[in-house]
């Protein structure tokens, strides 16, 4: 009698490469756009970390105060919005902006502009600066966001006078300079004045041990790996809550997710998009998100039935009970998911930096490589600084929530 052999050889690792291989070899594309894009939005938001342009700031504060006005200027600003977008992609074809500056423009301003700032202001600029305007314009039309526009606009002219006139004056570094002033000035918008004097003095430590480049480069890492996964959680926690089969579905794929070592999320992430950045998102995203669909079911089902029934017996539909009652009270749960998906993000920046994401991480390896203990310890302060500046802010906006204050209210 030939005996069986046991346990059986299962070929799991085996069939886990030959999927691998099937997708890669069928979807390249797709794999190469969704890197293209990913790596191309960390560029671009770390850079604007480092280095802010006027243009992307007159862009931030045209988005500032445009949102208000879409309840009471919806008409205008859809068109202002819809040219503005025109100019946008009519620049990135043919460099319309550019045109106006060479060939419309005096020489004698543009010349004197690129002495006094050492750069070129480019179309982008010019379509920036143009949305800032028109927005600025429809705002100062409408009462209730009068004085909004004019802090906002005041704030962008007072940011440019100072990044690009006064700064440079005093300080060798005036761009970082204002982020870190336009940081610490966020932080006491959104979390008060004790927060914005610790984002003042901590990110100016972090400046401080030349850390500044690598922290600003994993702040844009992980808040693009954040913003992936939260949308992503949000709309599964919510189709979770409403369907019993899809949470039974989802509930152990977030076990499995939770549960897996970090470091086995780097291996289909580099064989899918080699070396840099990408890979390190993709890891992080898949990391982080657990905790963002569970929060999020948990709030849709905690909310109150009663109040969800006297939205129906009103007549209304359900996305409308979605986003006007269920979304609204679970707020601040959906929120606490938000929170701990950053947290996460923040955690997995070591990791990312040994597959090349750079930033944070990859100083912490190499002082473990190195055993180089000043540069890690001051990378991993850095990381510390940027774990508690973003933990504040989003504890803050919970807490700012509609439904959080309610609740201090009836206690």
């Amino acid at each position: 009698m030939t005996p069986v052999d046991f346990p059986p050889n299962i070929p799991l690792g085996v069939g886990f490469e030959t999927l691998n291989q099937w997708l890669k070899s069928n979807f390249a594309p797709v794999f190469d756009a969704l890197a293209a894009f990913v790596d191309w939005a960390v560029d671009a938001l770390s850079g604007f970390f480092v280095s802010p342009g006027a243009g992307q700031l007159a862009f931030i504060a045209a988005a500032i105060i445009a949102v208000p006005l879409l309840r009471t200027r919806r008409e205008p600003l859809t068109a202002v919005v819809g040219v503005v977008s025109l100019l946008y992609i009519l620049q990135a074809q043919f460099g319309v902006g550019d045109l106006f500056i060479n060939r419309v423009l005096p020489p004698a301003p543009v010349l004197w502009l690129i002495d006094v700032t050492g750069e070129y202001a480019d179309g982008y600029f010019v379509v920036s600066l143009l949305f800032l305007i028109s927005v600025t314009v429809l705002g100062t039309m409408d009462k209730g966001a009068r004085a909004r526009t004019a802090v906002v606009s005041g704030g962008w002219l007072a940011a440019v006078l100072l990044g690009w006139f006064l700064l440079p004056i005093v300080v060798t570094e005036p761009r970082a300079l204002l982020m870190l002033l336009l940081l610490s000035l966020l932080a006491f918008s959104v979390a008060g004045w004790k927060m914005g004097v610790f984002a003042l003095v901590a990110l100016s430590v972090v400046a401080s041990v030349d850390q500044w480049t690598n922290a600003m480069d994993t702040l844009g890492l992980v808040l693009i790996a954040s913003l992936i996964a939260v949308l992503i959680a949000i709309p599964i926690g919510i189709l979770s809550a409403y369907n019993g089969t899809v949470s039974k579905i989802v509930k152990p794929v977030l076990d499995l997710m939770q549960t897996m070592p970090a470091f086995v999320y780097l291996i289909p992430a580099i064989f899918f998009f080699s070396i840099g950045a990408v890979p390190g998102v993709v890891a992080t995203v898949v990391f982080a998100m657990p905790p963002g669909v569970r929060l999020t079911e948990l709030g849709i089902r905690q909310v109150d039935k009663e109040l969800v029934e006297a939205g129906e017996s009103f007549g209304a539909p359900s996305h409308k009970i979605l986003t006007g009652i269920q979304v609204p009270l679970a707020l601040p749960t959906i929120m606490a998911g938000v929170n701990q998906v950053i947290m996460l993000s923040l955690s997995m920046v070591v990791i990312a930096g040994m597959v090349g994401a750079g930033g944070l991480g990859n100083q912490v390896y190499q002082g473990i490589a190195r055993n180089d203990g000043p540069l890690g310890f001051e990378a991993g302060v850095a990381v510390v600084v940027l774990a508690i500046f973003l933990d504040r802010l989003t504890a803050a906006v919970t807490h700012n929530t509609p439904q959080a204050r309610a609740e201090r209210a009836r206690s």
